[in-house]
């Protein structure tokens, strides 16, 4: 089992750093490259490869030092994240002296001794370094995100944001990841939750929120389960959900779903309507939009029109919607948690070019709202410049529109006085990060 988990991890590190893939993506295509499908296998895979990625920064730190004078770049891709996985292996995961052997042989197997070979002497320094005295006399900004596993960046951004205090516990509640919810899917008649425990799934229901279980465990992944197969339920974070009940949609409405694949909130809005109405899904990946087909195929969705197209640009449609939801591309700064890919993905240079589309998006979306309609706008983010910001430039632009309270009892408040959004944040609400703000057409 170790050395298909071992060849694996490498292989879906590499496919990552070589095609920028998400941590998902580059771990399905290294599977399917090397033929493994052991369950025990690819669970050990994964945990490898999501909690190295999650400290990336401190084993990165911990390589170069112990590969000096050569640098970390200068190793051959399949090395460079051997020594990343094998420093995750010896200083995180803290396997003993036979286990540690044991990776060492696997390595040796999958890459050959000559790969292995000139990085032996790196593996005895990388054993014996010790990250807190590399980390001690460094300002506190870097050495928080050395100890959270953050870039620096973010942790000044995030103590402007939240202030000192409240940030630390955000940034090392992002250490572990969230819990997983998942949504009943009542299109597909009753029994679910029975059918879904008896497949050895523990979950408890989330207070408050329809249909939201939250996971306590699980014998196998969710997506192997018969009942997911028969779409019984659908993975969703709490907050996710949340933005569709806000959007409130009725039976017979008409939705314009913007940014819809890979189809969770389609399913969920459909749900709410049941299966009565029209949505209608826009996104600019046809990729992306396949994988929504399958999803609203497998969860029962019948409500639905496809359209591919991008949605900075004018929709080719005309149509007066009663309800819009806008989820756009975003920093993912809310994920980081989740994905740990995505914290050293986005630079604040991004932030401004996110911000922009994210705008232009919003306005295009704005104007297929029917008057008394609502208009729900949500990021995976926690950056005021993709949330707030975006907000009051489109009120004072738009003063037609009116922000609406979300009356759910969870999350925190907006920032700058927006009091009638939605912030999440995973230390407070065991959560994704996340934004909702909530508008109604007056005229």
């Amino acid at each position: 089992m170790l050395s298909n988990a071992v060849a694996l991890a490498i292989e879906a590190l590499s496919w990552m750093e070589l095609s920028g893939l998400s941590e998902r993506q580059g771990f399905l295509k290294a599977a399917k490259q090397l033929g493994i499908e052991n369950l025990d296998s690819l669970r050990l895979a994964f945990r490898m490869v999501t909690e190295t990625l999650r400290r990336l920064n401190m084993i990165d730190m911990i390589v170069e030092h112990g590969s000096e004078p050569k640098r970390i770049g200068e190793w051959s891709l399949g090395v460079k994240n051997f020594l990343r996985l094998f420093t995750y292996w010896t200083h995180f995961r803290k396997k003993n002296l036979r286990e540690t052997i044991e990776f060492l042989n696997c390595s040796r197997k999958i890459l050959g001794p000559s790969e292995i070979r000139p990085a032996e002497y790196s593996l005895v320094k990388i054993l014996i370094t010790k990250p807190k005295i590399l980390i001690e006399t460094m300002p506190e900004p870097a050495r928080v995100g050395y100890e959270t596993y953050h870039e620096e960046w973010f942790i000044h951004y995030c103590y402007r944001l939240l202030g000192r205090d409240e940030a630390l516990k955000m940034l090392r509640r992002n250490i572990r990841p969230p819990p997983t919810y998942i949504r009943i899917n009542q299109l597909r008649g009753g029994g679910a939750v029975e059918d879904i425990m008896g497949e050895g799934v523990s979950m408890v229901k989330v207070e408050g929120v329809k249909d939201l279980w939250k996971v306590e465990k699980s014998p196998k992944p969710l997506v192997k389960l018969e009942s997911y197969r028969r779409g019984m339920f659908q993975i969703q974070d709490l907050a996710s959900q949340v933005a569709c009940l806000a959007a409130d949609p009725k039976p017979g409405s008409v939705v314009l779903d913007v940014c819809a694949a890979p189809g969770v909130k389609t399913c969920s809005l459909a749900q709410l309507m049941r299966n009565e109405g029209l949505i209608i899904s826009v996104d600019s990946s046809k990729a992306r939009m396949n994988i929504w087909s399958r999803e609203v195929n497998r969860m029962g969705v019948k409500s639905t029109h496809p359209t591919i197209c991008d949605a900075r640009q004018s929709l080719p449609f005309n149509i007066s919607a009663d309800v819009t939801l806008l989820d756009p591309p975003c920093s993912n700064s809310g994920l980081f948690a989740k994905t740990p890919s995505a914290k050293w993905r986005v630079k604040p240079q991004d932030i401004q070019r996110l911000a922009a589309n994210q705008y232009r998006m919003l306005e295009e979306s704005a104007r297929h709202v029917k008057v008394g309609g609502t208009l729900i706008y949500s990021t995976c983010s926690i950056l005021l410049e993709e949330n707030e910001l975006i907000i009051e430039r489109f009120l004072r632009v738009h003063p037609e529109f009116m922000l609406a309270p979300i009356q759910l009892g969870l999350g925190s408040d907006g920032l700058r006085e927006l009091h009638g959004a939605k912030r999440f944040y995973t230390h407070r609400d065991e959560s994704n990060g996340y934004f909702i703000a909530k508008t109604i057409r007056l005229e």
